[in-house]
């Protein structure tokens, strides 16, 4: 029998968002309607979580339009999440419990990490940018030369365009560039060599016993701390990930490569200190936030204004 195809397909799991759900199936999402100054609309009702982080044909090698490597992809990456959705739950207990992370421990939890930043929205998004970037700046240097090329010049005079008007098109870059989701996705051939480096950085792992933390629709977050457009090193980077309502993690590189790499912090009874960690965790992500409890989202929204003003008086 022909398998039945999947048209709405989440970016970011569903078995990872149930986490934030309470009894009856469903939290209150929070939708960022704007960044500068911080627009936050809390949904008066509570939602099913296969509402969000979904999009038609999201794999397909153009989104929306239905395609078989959709399928293959979206079946192989349901394997994928049933495995994290057993093991997952399995190493938040220890760090709950305060019971030894070991390497293994850590770098299972890089592989979840990296998968869910790969195979979500906000990476393709940025690797979309960065490629449209580089290529229209390849072609602002190559243009001023096709006509030394005896095919190209023969091409542009087939099409009655001439050198300066190729020129003229490079630089002016009012045009996009398409090459399609799956270019975006051979990333993750590369996978194992991330995971060694994220294993081997230092992570700040803080807890909420209460379970505190929200939820985004961008788990992972690869944060650049250099303003420049091709960001810092994989090292230097500061990589975020909410593990779950309870767990929190936050990777650096070691100041001392022989000292302690993991490091927990059990900050249950420190409201600010959580209501601050879920407002840049959500000012970070794309549009949605996600919690059962409404009150901590109308905190958050409390504090995301009062850290906007604070953060423009410093760079005063």
């Amino acid at each position: 029998m022909e398998k039945k195809r999947t048209k709405k397909q989440h970016y970011v799991p569903q078995f990872y968002l149930r986490q934030w759900c309470d009894g009856s199936g469903g939290f209150f999402p929070v939708k960022i309607g704007g960044i500068e100054p911080p627009q936050l609309k809390i949904f008066d009702a509570k939602s099913n979580p296969s509402r969000f982080c979904y999009e038609n044909f999201f794999y397909a090698q153009h989104t929306g339009k239905e395609d078989k490597i959709s399928q293959i992809i979206e079946e192989r990456f349901t394997e994928i999440e049933g495995i994290f959705s057993i093991e997952l739950p399995k190493i938040e207990k220890k760090i709950v419990n305060n019971e030894q992370i070991t390497e293994s421990d850590k770098f299972n939890l890089s592989q979840c990490m990296l998968f869910l930043h790969f195979k979500g929205k906000k990476y393709r998004e940025e690797s979309k940018r960065m490629t449209d970037y580089m290529i229209k700046e390849i072609n602002k240097m190559t243009f001023p030369y096709l006509d030394k090329d005896p095919k190209m010049k023969a091409k542009m005079q087939e099409l009655n365009i001439t050198q300066e008007e190729m020129v003229e098109f490079a630089e002016k870059g009012k045009y996009t560039v398409d090459m399609g989701n799956i270019h975006h996705m051979r990333i993750m051939k590369d996978m194992q060599g991330f995971c060694n480096l994220l294993t081997a950085k230092y992570w700040k792992i803080y807890i909420s016993r209460n379970g505190d933390f929200i939820a985004t629709d961008t788990p992972y977050q690869d944060i650049a701390l250099s303003k420049e457009f091709y960001g810092n090193h994989f090292m230097d980077r500061e990589q975020t990930f909410i593990l779950s309502p309870r767990v929190v993690i936050i990777i650096r590189c070691p100041k001392n490569e022989f000292g302690k790499k993991v490091n927990r912090k059990d900050i249950t009874n420190n409201k600010a200190q959580i209501h601050t960690i879920n407002t840049y965790n959500l000012m970070r992500s794309l549009n949605f936030g996600f919690h059962k409890d409404k009150n901590i989202l109308i905190e958050l929204d409390k504090i995301a204004r009062f850290l906007y003003v604070y953060d423009k008086s410093q760079k005063v």
